[in-house]
């Protein structure tokens, strides 16, 4: 029986080296017996290429009988001019030798970061004579397995740490071969990247990472390769421990089959089930040490399960893992390794209908939104319509909204606003769905043009629709060639990034104006003569699912019903320990505020307190693997709404994105709720009594038993 591992050992793998001497001195000095005198200078560019294990060789051609200590010893000349000592091995005895001799000092990773940071090395001593000091340097073959680096480099949350590994590292790299980083001491949402070191850009082939287990792979590409062997690369990120950057042959490696089902949707009621596949490729046995790290999703420490396993030539297993005691109620992450290699990283969650996130609202957390709303109130709207003519269709007309919205203050002139608005041609009454767009990050001037979203008249055509574009996002960014054809001229972000926009002050604060432009399109809804404003829906993603919440929670009109999807703006104190953003725009724009008094204003504008006056029905979904809008951020709102008839869908496998079905999901629950007006789409006429029936929640449904019969939310008979 043989145990492999995914990476051999170096001596095994370097084999393939060779050895060059470079001469860097080549003159006679001679260092007096009392260290008063005598040395040598070498340029800190002539160790530039050098790398951790290279060795200066002093060629000496006498020494002294004079000295009781003859020795060669090393110092740098710092970016002060100061000669400092090295705290490395950095001196090599004489005693008992006979000239001539070559005296070897080993030159380590940090005796070299000085010197290149640096003027100079200098080789100094006492007691003896030479004529030349040469460098020898191993360089490995190229395209065989090599570490290039090795050291300790904290990278923390602000990003403000990285390493340089400068060019001549990569001489001998080619193509096909994996830049490998090593890791550890990993944080909530530890991210790596690799730079370019002139314009500190994005490495190419070499996108931002998220990162779990030991090391992050990386396949070196031939445009990649170039840029390596120009200028090296800067290796940079957060919240994690550098340790080791390698060059591998891929054919050195031989790894295991591995992966990790997802079971029980990855919700667990106490005690999680972990699956680990292992499959043995080989016509050996192999012994697989398995090895499950468990943290809390703000990234402490809780357990590590460990066993090994004997797979047999060719064959897999199934090795299941789970804790000796139940987790308390919360979202976790798991990361699990086999023989160092990562088999898969993944958060789950621990009776998360259990997970308590109390309002924090301030006292005058009412009074602040009612004056909020009163002064639109005092606003006149002032709406026009143009129509978009590609949209519109004989079902429904489409038209570009412009109205006014409350001052970024307490005073000023009103903001225009803007919005998509599809309105049904039947002359009937309509239920309404007002949509909520997410924040506009895929769009930035000179960047990435994303086109806001406009309806089709024939979409939808039994419901009257509002796209709303909040002050400064989609509509509001757009040259008029990037939006749909509307007859007017370019609209401007005056606002910077939103999150920022007078961060801290909770009257003149981005959010204070973008909830009340939520409201302000319900109102323009109940205007027109074709809503039917008793069947009023609202649903919306990310930045769109916080808008949700503050929609429902502050808008004049009763909503039917409404439908957050991966929520942002949620559970702040806690969402900044879980991932880097916003949580660093926030830092970087809390001036003076105290972490107390950041939360305190942050309060207002938290959807956790927000649904706490909601008690429409909802239906919301969380991606277990949101790292931009984590699960925590999402329950903390759910958790707390007064309503009792909701349904939380878990996606085990989703980052920051919805579900493929959640679109018909969530119009499927809101047809269910649809009360019958008589006109327009009729409402379900047997969907059981939200007051009458029991709520249960199964496998991450909602359920209602009326009467002894169990009922999906479409109102469907369950056996």
């Amino acid at each position: 029986m043989k145990k492999l591992s995914v990476i051999f050992a170096l001596v095994a793998m370097c084999s393939l080296t060779w050895a060059s001497e470079t001469i860097l001195y080549s003159d006679e000095f001679t260092c007096a017996d009392d260290w008063s005198s005598g040395y040598a200078l070498i340029a800190s560019a002539d160790l530039s290429a050098a790398v951790a294990g290279d060795e200066i060789n002093v060629y000496v051609t006498a020494i002294s009988t004079g000295t009781e200590w003859p020795q060669v010893y090393l110092q740098y000349v710092d970016a002060e001019w100061n000669w400092v000592d090295f705290t490395d091995t950095h001196n090599y005895a004489l005693s008992g030798q006979t000239a001539p001799h070559k005296a070897t000092i080993a030159l380590t990773q940090a005796m070299i970061d000085n010197v290149v940071a640096g003027h100079y090395l200098v080789v100094k001593g006492a007691g003896f004579t030479a004529n030349k000091i040469s460098l020898t340097h191993e360089a490995a073959a190229a395209g065989t397995t090599q570490s290039i680096w090795s050291g300790s480099v904290v990278m923390p949350s602000n990003w403000g740490a990285w390493q340089t590994i400068e060019a001549s590292k990569f001489a001998n790299a080619v193509a096909g071969q994996l830049l490998r980083c090593k890791f550890m001491a990993l944080g909530s949402n530890a991210q790596l990247q690799l730079k370019e070191t002139t314009a500190w850009t994005e490495l190419v082939d070499a996108p931002l990472a998220l990162i779990s287990g030991r090391y992050y792979d990386y396949t070196i590409t031939a445009d990649m390769l170039a840029e390596l062997k120009a200028r090296g690369v800067i290796v940079s990120g957060c919240n994690y421990t550098l340790t080791e950057v390698l060059l591998i042959n891929p054919a050195d490696l031989k790894p295991l089959t591995l992966s990790v089902p997802v079971t029980d949707n990855w919700v667990f009621d106490g005690k999680p089930s972990i699956t680990v596949h292992v499959e043995n490729p080989y016509d050996e046995v192999v012994t697989a040490d398995i090895e499950v790290e468990i943290t809390t999703d703000k990234a402490v420490a809780l357990d590590t399960l460990s066993l090994s396993r004997e797979i047999a030539a060719g064959a897999s297993q199934d090795i299941v893992l789970t804790t000796d005691d139940n987790l308390a109620a919360g979202f976790y992450k798991a990361t699990c390794i086999v023989n160092d290699d990562l088999a898969r990283a993944f958060g789950f969650a621990v009776n998360p209908l259990d997970v308590v996130s109390a309002p924090d609202k301030q006292s005058d957390f009412d009074t602040y939104w009612a004056a909020a709303k009163q002064q639109l109130a005092d606003i006149d709207m002032n709406a026009t319509l143009t129509e978009i003519t590609a949209k519109s269709t004989a079902a429904r007309k489409v038209y570009l909204v412009e109205m006014n919205s409350v001052p970024d203050g307490l005073t000023g002139e009103p903001v225009v606003i803007r919005g998509y608005y599809a309105e049904p041609q039947d002359g009937q009454k309509h239920p309404v769905i007002m949509h909520y767009a997410g924040y506009d990050s895929g769009y930035r001037p000179g960047g990435q043009d994303v086109k806001p979203y406009c309806p089709s008249g024939d979409a939808e055509p039994d419901y009257a629709e509002f796209y709303l574009s909040t002050r400064g996002q989609n509509i509001n960014n757009r040259a008029a060639d990037e939006r749909e054809t509307d007859g007017k001229g370019d609209f401007t972000n005056t606002y910077g990034d939103w999150f920022a926009f007078n961060f801290g002050d909770k009257d003149n604060y981005y959010y204070r104006g973008a909830f009340m432009d939520c409201v302000q399109a319900v109102r323009f809804m109940a205007t027109r003569s074709t809503s039917d404003m008793t069947n009023l829906f609202a649903e919306g993603q990310s930045q769109g699912g916080a808008f949700t919440y503050a929609a429902a929670s502050l808008s004049d009109y009763t909503f039917r019903a409404i439908a957050p999807a991966i929520a942002f703006l949620g559970d702040y104190p806690d969402y900044f320990e879980i991932t880097n953003w916003p949580a660093y725009v926030a830092r970087e724009n809390q001036g003076t505020m105290t972490d107390a008094e950041m939360f305190a204003f942050l309060s207002y504008f938290d959807t956790k307190n927000l649904a706490a006056a909601i008690s429409c029905p909802v239906i919301a979904c969380i991606g277990l693997q949101d790292n931009v809008c984590p699960p925590h951020t999402n329950i903390a709102p759910y958790n707390n709404l007064l309503t009792t008839d909701k349904e939380l869908i878990f996606n085990p496998e989703n980052a920051h994105q919805a579900g493929s079905t959640w679109y018909t999901d969530y119009m499927a629950f809101f047809k269910a709720r649809e009360q019958s007006t008589g006109t327009g789409v009729e409402g379900v006429s047997n969907q059981p009594s939200a007051v009458s029936t029991q709520k249960i929640f199964r496998d991450g449904q909602l359920f209602l038993m009326h009467n002894g019969t169990m009922y999906n939310v479409q109102g469907k008979i369950i056996k």
